[in-house]
């Protein structure tokens, strides 16, 4: 298996390093301006987009369940002809991995031997799955916020991960984290205009809100007719322009 890490350095190996640079700089950029409905697609191409020149039999973002604690769910999954997707993963399953990327540190494995002794119970239930090797990389926002996994796996051979190599997937794994959190804040920021929509509504009142650092805008119907806000002023801050 070719891979863009072989420890002999030559011209082919460099331009490999070059490319695999190259899709993560492009990978990168996708996720600036995307949309909040764009960012589960996004997701799944790029583990598609990395898995095939490393090699990797099975990519996997895992997102913590709010509604039951230690329970992690597959969210965004890649896998190779022949290789099943994962069910939910249970902390309990595998402790010393939970402790390690619950507190923000990455679990590098070429190997399950490489697995420390406090890890018996990780490294049989890893062995059950067919796991060979491994790159596991916490998704946290701010201090050991985690909000999920992004865990990379080979079953048909070992492989290592090169120090230069773990940096470029951190660097992924932050884009995907970002693109998250900012989904999430988006879909926590529908819900609250949602109920604060109806219980407006139920008083009789106008409702708008204003995100300055997001320059959104959003007005409901009655205050566009208290002001006179044309129905096509919707984008950015356009109803607040008219308003003012």
């Amino acid at each position: 298996m070719s891979t863009i890490d072989e420890p002999r350095v030559s011209a082919e190996n460099v331009q490999q390093r070059l490319d695999f640079e190259s899709l993560v700089s492009d990978i990168s950029s996708k996720f600036i301006n995307l949309r909040p409905g764009e960012v589960d697609g996004e997701i799944e191409d790029a583990l598609r987009r990395l898995s095939d020149p490393l090699g990797i039999d099975l990519a996997v973002l895992w997102q913590w369940s709010d509604l039951t604690p230690g329970i992690a769910t597959a969210t965004h999954v890649y896998t190779r002809q022949g290789v099943p997707a994962p069910g939910p993963l249970h902390q309990a399953q595998f402790p010393w991995y939970a402790q390690e990327l619950l507190a923000g540190r990455t679990v590098v494995l070429p190997s399950l031997d490489a697995l420390p002794a406090a890890a018996t119970v990780d490294r049989e239930n890893a062995r059950l799955i067919g796991v060979q090797s491994n790159l596991a990389l916490p998704l946290a926002v701010g201090v050991n916020q985690s909000i999920g996994i992004l865990g990379l796996s080979t079953v048909h051979a070992q492989r290592d991960w090169p120090p230069a190599l773990v940096k470029r997937l951190q660097l992924v794994a932050q884009v995907f984290t970002n693109a998250l959190a900012r989904e999430r804040q988006e879909h926590k920021l529908l819900q609250n205009q949602a109920r604060l929509a109806a219980s407006a509504d139920l008083a009789g009142l106008a409702f708008y809100e204003v995100d300055f650092r997001a320059d959104v805008a959003h007005v409901d119907d009655r205050l566009r007719d208290l002001c006179g806000i044309p129905a096509d002023r919707s984008q950015g801050l356009q109803a607040l322009e008219v308003w003012m």
